[in-house]
């Protein structure tokens, strides 16, 4: 089921990421042949004055996409998560559900809803829970503040430095999405977490039940 929700996305990432490929060999190709037919006439301007707009726009195109689609990613999680509180509370017959929940966020509300409501232990999962908190402060720049993050934290810069598709711009304090890698690595991060809370859940239900 996670996949059939996340593989569409996949597909997306791979079909933007050949459009972006598409894009930069056709403004080399226009950059190119502006200085074969006019490099060796000083009085024309040089190819970088004519296409500037174009180099400068296409080399932020891919982390403005990036930015948005990781964006739908985390949105995406969130309602799957979301949705498995729900199933348990149907299941279960449980007047309590996520919304009752005093927690900040969805997924903190999620989280809680499944240790403190559902009893189920989650403490195997604690390490990947720290990880994705780590995406959630990303997602939050993005939505909330443009990519921005005042006075990050050492822990938050190593994992930038540590993911591969992603920067940290330390003159802006912004990030940067430089390719589709840290998405589809986002992806299974976050695929990965569902499949295991779920089955902890199932483990939990099962021990009950004998």
């Amino acid at each position: 089921m996670l996949d059939f929700k996340f593989d569409p996305i996949k597909a997306y990432l791979e079909s933007t990421k050949d459009m972006i490929l598409q894009q930069e060999q056709q403004l080399d190709a226009k950059y190119d042949k502006w200085n074969k037919e006019h490099g060796h006439n000083p009085e024309m301007p040089d190819a970088f004055d004519i296409y500037e707009m174009e180099i400068l726009n296409s080399s932020e195109f891919p982390n403005i996409l990036n930015q948005s689609i990781y964006l739908t990613i985390y949105s995406t999680f969130e309602n799957e998560f979301f949705e498995l509180c729900e199933w348990c509370q149907k299941t279960e017959n449980l007047k309590i559900g996520p919304n009752d929940i005093k927690e900040q966020g969805y997924i903190g509300q999620c989280r809680k809803y499944i240790t403190k409501v559902l009893n189920v232990d989650l403490d195997t999962l604690n390490e990947k829970w720290t990880e994705i908190k780590k995406y959630q402060l990303i997602r939050n720049s993005i939505a909330h503040n443009k990519g921005i993050i005042k006075s990050p934290k050492n822990d938050i810069l190593k994992f930038i430095e540590n993911s591969n598709g992603i920067s940290f711009d330390t003159e802006k304090s912004s990030i940067k999405m430089e390719s589709i890698e840290f998405l589809k690595t986002l992806i299974d991060k976050l695929t990965d977490f569902l499949a295991e809370t779920a089955e902890n859940i199932m483990n939990e239900k099962n021990k009950a039940s004998t």
